[in-house]
Formats: C-alpha cells, sequence, structure tokens
C-alpha cells in the first residue's frame, strides 16, 4: 500500500504524452481515462474531483488519476486551464502494462513558486515536436516530484528541530551545545540552526540562555535562594556570568530585578478601573487577539487562547504556553498563579471574577498598533523597548510602501471582507488584517471604511446586496477556517455580484487565509511586511 505522507516516483514507470489542451470555456464535467495534469491560468472558485472540493486560484496544479470525474460547474465563467493527458506504464517482468495508481503522491493539489518555469514549459509544448514532448513532460512531473519531496523533507527536519526544543525545556539545567542539538536531530549544523531560528526568532543558544533567565526569574521571586544556588539550577555553573547574562538580557542585575518585581504601581485600564499591578510584571496571562504584542517585550506570556495561537505564525514563538481556552476559564487562570492578567475586554463580570485571581488589567485590542505597545511598555517598565521597536517597525513600514509605489496607485482604496458565524458577511474596521493596509504612502480605506475606523468599530456586518458600496479599488477576502463560511465565501466569488465589482475586474481581488492573516499584533504586522509585497507583485 503506498504510504499518503511519502514522496518516490515509482522507479519502474514510463510516461507519454496523449494529448495538451488549453480550455477557457464552460464544460460542466471532464472525465479522465488517463492520467491528467490541470494548470490554472485564470479563474477562481471550486473545482471539484471525485466528491473532493478543492479551491480554485491562478497558478493552482492538480495531477488528477485516471477514471475521475472532475466537476468545472462552480468555476468563475473567466476561467483558462491548461490540461495536459499522459499515459503511465509499469514495467512488469519487462512488458510494459498500464498503471493507474498516484504517480509520486497522494496528493493532488500544488502550489509551486515560483512557477514561471512550470507555466513555461506547458505554454511551450503545443510548438515542441514529438520528442521534445515526451521530454517535456518528464520535467513537468519532476518539478513537482521535486517541489513534494522538498516540502517532505522540511516537515520532516522541522519536526526533528522541534522536538529538540522539547529536549532543551525538560535539559536546560543541562549543559546544551548546537552541535549536541544537531546530531539530535540528525540534521547538519548549519541547516539546525536556519530551522531553529525560523520556528523560534531566536538563535539556538539565545534561546536557551532566554529560557534559563526566565526560570531565574521564577526562582528570584518565589524563593529566597542565593545567587550562586539560582545559577546553578537553571543551568549557569558560573554565578559571575549568570549576573553578567542577567543584566545584558534584562537590563538590570538580579537582585534589582527581584526587589522591583515585588514593587507595586497603580495604572488605569481601559475601561477605567485604577489597578495595583508589579512594576515588573513576570507570570503574565494575555488573553485576546492582540497576543502577538507581547512578544517583542523582555516578557514571556504564561498563559493565553491557545486554539488561536495554535493558528498564528507565532505559534512555535510560546511553545509552552499554557491554555486557559475561549471564553477565558477561571480555574486555569488561577492554576497559573499570575502576578498580572490583560484582559481584551469589557465584560465587567468577567473583569470581577479575573480579578480575584490577580491584578487584572483591560486594554482595548481596537486601539492603534501605537497606543498598544506603548501602553504595554509602560505597564511592563519596558517603555524604551516599545519606543525603539515602534521606530524601527515604522521604518520599516514606510520602505516597504514606497518599494509598492509602481504597485499601489496614489489614492487607491481597499476594503477588508470576511463572512463569519455561518454566511454573514462583515467589513473589518480598526482590527484584523486591515490595520495593515491603511498607511499616508499605502493604501486609504473606502470611504464606508472610514466611517468605521473614525467610530472605533472593528467590523460590522453587511448585506451581501450591499457589497458595491464597501467594495474599494481592492478587495482583500479573507477565507475563514470555518467549512459554511468557506462556503459562502465560494458562493459570493462565484456570484454576479462579485463578478461586477470593479476590483474583481481588473484582477484587484485577493484571497487571504483568515486564520493566519487577520491579526493586527506586532508580531503578524511584522510578518505582512514581508507576506504584503509578494502577495501584491504575484498576483498582478
Amino acid at each position: 500500500m503506498e504510504d499518503k505522507k511519502s514522496a518516490s516516483i515509482h522507479n519502474d514507470l514510463l510516461f507519454h504524452l496523449e494529448d495538451i489542451d488549453c480550455i477557457s470555456q464552460s464544460y460542466p464535467f471532464i472525465s479522465t481515462s488517463h492520467h491528467m495534469m490541470i494548470l490554472f491560468i485564470d479563474g477562481c472558485g471550486t473545482l471539484t474531483i471525485d466528491d473532493s472540493p478543492y479551491l480554485v486560484t491562478k497558478g493552482k496544479i492538480f495531477l488528477v488519476q485516471p477514471q475521475s470525474m472532475i466537476d468545472l460547474s462552480e468555476l468563475s465563467k473567466e476561467f483558462r486551464f491548461y490540461k495536459i493527458a499522459f499515459t503511465a506504464f509499469q514495467l512488469k517482468q519487462g512488458a510494459p502494462s498500464p498503471y493507474l495508481g498516484p504517480i509520486f503522491s497522494e496528493e493532488v493539489e500544488y502550489t509551486l513558486y515560483p512557477n514561471t518555469r512550470f507555466i513555461r514549459l506547458i505554454e511551450d509544448l503545443p510548438n515542441l515536436d514529438y520528442l521534445k514532448q515526451q521530454g517535456a513532460l518528464y520535467e513537468l512531473l519532476n518539478l513537482l516530484f521535486e517541489h513534494q519531496l522538498h516540502m517532505n523533507y522540511q516537515l520532516t527536519m522541522t519536526k526533528a528541530v522541534e522536538e529538540t526544543i522539547n529536549y532543551i525545556h525538560s535539559y536546560y539545567q543541562q549543559p546544551l551545545t548546537v552541535k549536541k542539538l544537531a546530531e539530535l536531530a540528525h540534521i547538519a549544523h548549519w541547516q539546525y540552526s536556519t530551522i531553529f531560528q525560523t520556528l523560534t526568532g531566536k538563535k539556538p543558544l539565545d534561546y536557551i540562555t532566554d529560557l534559563r533567565l526566565t526560570k531565574a526569574k521564577e526562582l528570584l521571586l518565589q524563593t529566597n535562594e542565593p545567587l550562586k544556588a539560582i545559577a546553578q539550577r537553571v543551568g549557569f555553573d558560573d554565578e559571575y556570568y549568570f549576573n553578567r547574562r542577567f543584566r545584558q538580557v534584562v537590563g538590570i542585575p538580579p537582585k534589582q530585578f527581584a526587589r522591583q518585581s515585588k514593587q507595586k504601581t497603580v495604572v488605569k485600564d481601559w475601561t477605567g478601573h485604577e489597578v495595583a499591578i508589579p512594576r515588573s510584571p513576570h507570570r503574565v496571562i494575555y488573553h485576546g487577539e492582540t497576543f502577538g504584542d507581547m512578544l517583542i517585550f523582555d516578557v514571556q506570556p504564561i498563559g493565553g487562547d491557545k486554539n488561536s495561537i495554535s493558528k498564528s505564525f507565532y505559534k512555535n514563538h510560546v511553545p509552552y504556553i499554557q491554555d486557559v481556552a475561549f471564553p477565558i476559564n477561571l480555574e486555569k487562570s488561577s492554576k497559573l498563579n499570575p502576578d498580572l492578567i490583560i484582559f481584551t475586554n469589557n465584560d465587567e463580570q468577567q473583569y470581577q471574577a479575573l480579578s480575584s485571581i490577580a491584578p487584572t488589567i483591560t486594554l482595548n485590542s481596537w486601539d492603534s498598533l501605537e497606543e498598544r505597545v506603548l501602553l504595554l511598555g509602560r505597564w511592563l517598565s519596558q517603555q524604551q523597548r516599545a519606543e525603539d521597536w515602534l521606530e524601527h517597525f515604522k521604518t520599516q513600514e514606510k520602505t516597504m510602501w514606497q518599494q509598492l509605489q509602481t504597485v499601489v496607485e496614489p489614492g487607491e482604496s481597499a476594503s477588508v471582507l470576511t463572512f463569519d458565524h455561518g454566511k454573514r458577511l462583515f467589513i473589518m474596521g480598526c482590527t484584523g488584517l486591515s490595520t495593515a493596509l491603511f498607511h499616508p504612502d499605502g493604501f486609504q480605506p473606502h470611504p464606508q471604511v472610514k466611517k468605521l475606523l473614525q467610530a472605533g468599530e472593528g467590523y460590522r456586518e453587511i448585506p451581501i446586496d450591499h457589497l458595491p458600496q464597501y467594495a474599494g479599488d481592492r478587495i482583500f477576502m479573507l477565507l475563514s477556517d470555518k467549512p459554511e463560511s468557506q462556503m459562502a465565501t465560494i458562493e459570493l466569488i462565484n456570484s454576479d455580484i462579485w463578478k461586477g465589482l470593479p476590483a474583481v475586474q481588473t484582477n484587484h481581488a485577493y484571497l487571504v487565509d483568515a486564520t493566519k492573516w487577520n491579526y493586527g499584533d506586532a508580531f503578524t504586522r511584522e510578518k505582512l511586511l514581508g507576506a504584503l509585497p509578494k502577495l501584491l507583485v504575484t498576483a498582478r
């Protein structure tokens, strides 16, 4: 039986190109007697292959086995794709026989990036002579195979590095070197460090040091042990080196940290409470969609909504975050013994219950990124860190928009839409992805969106037939991970009201993963500085 996760071309297979066709008119169904490779040049909607639906976007590739039924009825009318039919033969005892199984993987859907070589090969196919056509087919299959092999290899290496991160958290007190960790993962030293930094945002030794210092902070707050004992308990052999590294990373010596952490300061939160909080809180629960704001500070949150975090870009940066659920669970929160709870909700009843566990302050997650970061900097006694991060971020953001001047016309408006709670359509305001799009050198909010921003609204539900009144020159359609909302998105994309929007007609409508990108926190905003240009340039 074929392993669905493996990628290995049968070394006894031969291939023969049967036909190539460029299809741009509506066929409700295609039945296949051969293996088939499909490359979409234009179009969107749903392609159904043997009752399994696949979302179609420009550049998607599908590898379909013989005896399959392909349903095209839910594609937009403006679709165009190349269809390459080929036969596979398996050599058995020297005699070829037809082969109907998977070529190298059970995978059907592929996305190659960049895909220019793949597209060029297919476009050249009809003009080649017979022998060159057969050679080009092998090259196309090899590109897909290399992609699948690379993806599987990357996944295997990533899992191996993740296992060593678990190892670090279990044995941080022991001597650890990058060489030893790479050997445990069975990965080359240079590859290990690169993957590790991608997963955690830190070099391996910096990650180990930070973990040891985090554990040291806990001991400094919970015990009266001498520094020498604390240093040894967290993996430092030398008390003086521990003291020096602690000061370099935290900014103050260990004893001063312990004294300051036990001091209190009074702050006023979003909903008007005046609360005495630790001057340098250490065990922080952060509950809200802007959790990523905390990751720019030298405070590792101990609790949050793990379900939301597990879908985010920063999940590997907080591998040992404890789940306090959504809505926030009082029992789980209490067991973590926090010294501060930050709560992005104005529910007074929940607030009173949480404040019985630890000092609790509310924060408006719909405030601007700058307002939130500066406020957290004050609450965490890390004002300078907040100001430095904001200055660096603003410089990078301005540079990005200036580089996009050839792509984004001055004054172009943008709107962000999403289906949620089933088939309810929402226009996004001062929360999520839209917060990253509006900039003096970038997109301007659509007039209706501008009203939401001025009113401080995060989003507003709108009737589908009102969509043209909210659609900007660019539309960013967020794709939910909820099946009913996904189907509503696909139905809208296939509707006349969608196809009649100017942004859709100019190919300025983008489908974006909501679970990854519909956040306005500091960590995600940094990631968008790299992702947004790729989205806008690739889709041109």
